[in-house]
């Protein structure tokens, strides 16, 4: 079975992570199936919107740890896939709605701030514990979240790693629409068919005219990655790894 479902019908390509038994962490497979979906549906032209989701009950547990340290034994490859990830995001023309039903961890978190609309269950969490691993913000969270959140509410995601509550997300409007987790699928493949019904150019222009203010988020990415990469060499950040692997396998 694929780690990442991806489907497409009546104009709507869905992209589901399948990993449930590993809470949804992200390994380099994952990356690639949805790197692979992202820029599918984005040359496809029977497809009009992209729906991400998760599993019943979990998002993506973030980053696999497990993998992420076999990748830096390799020599560190395994850093250029989430890279590709936000890059393929970010190309994508396509409208995207988010599905999270349960927790959204690290880039679990990072990438809904680039996603047109949000829904969630009323269990869902927001964690961005990059400091907590001894790391720095990602995928333009150094921008996203001060501007969306303000500034101080940033710093206590992204400085103290606490979470924000389903309740939080929507006041502050990284989601759309709380939902119950039963009718949340459903309800986004309501907004889906309704966007995708609307005239595809009118739609790609209007969300491009939307987003305008993103063109510089690569740049940003970059630098944070410039920093990311940096903070993987220090002793810290390999105390802290090797602490995260030892709990994770207690």
């Amino acid at each position: 079975m694929s780690v990442v479902i991806s489907t497409t019908k009546d104009g709507i390509c869905t992209l589901a992570m399948n990993r449930p038994e590993k809470l949804n962490a992200l390994n380099r497979e994952m990356y690639t199936g949805l790197t692979e979906g992202f820029n599918n549906a984005n040359a496809d032209n029977d497809c009009r919107v992209i729906v991400i989701k998760g599993s019943q009950g979990i998002f993506t547990a973030g980053n696999d740890i497990g993998d992420f340290a076999a990748a830096l034994s390799e020599g560190g490859g395994r850093f250029n896939h989430p890279f590709l990830l936000m890059k393929a995001m970010l190309a994508s023309e396509k409208p995207t709605v988010a599905s999270v039903d349960g927790a959204a961890i690290g880039i679990g978190t990072t990438l809904l701030f680039h996603c047109d609309l949000v829904y969630a269950s009323h269990g869902a969490s927001f964690h961005a514990p990059f400091a907590d691993l001894g790391v720095c913000p990602e995928f333009g969270s150094s921008e996203t979240f001060p501007a969306l959140l303000g500034s101080h509410r940033a710093a206590q995601m992204l400085l103290l790693g606490e979470p924000l509550s389903a309740i939080d997300a929507e006041r502050f409007g990284l989601v759309n629409q709380l939902l119950d987790s039963e009718v949340l699928d459903n309800t986004v493949d309501e907004v889906a068919a309704k966007l995708s019904a609307k005239p595809a150019d009118a739609l790609r222009t209007s969300r491009a005219l939307l987003n305008a203010r993103n063109r510089g988020m690569m740049e940003i990415i970059e630098r944070e990655g410039e920093q990311f990469g940096r903070l993987m060499q220090t002793t810290e950040f390999k105390a802290n790894l090797e602490k995260f692997l030892k709990k994770s396998t207690a």
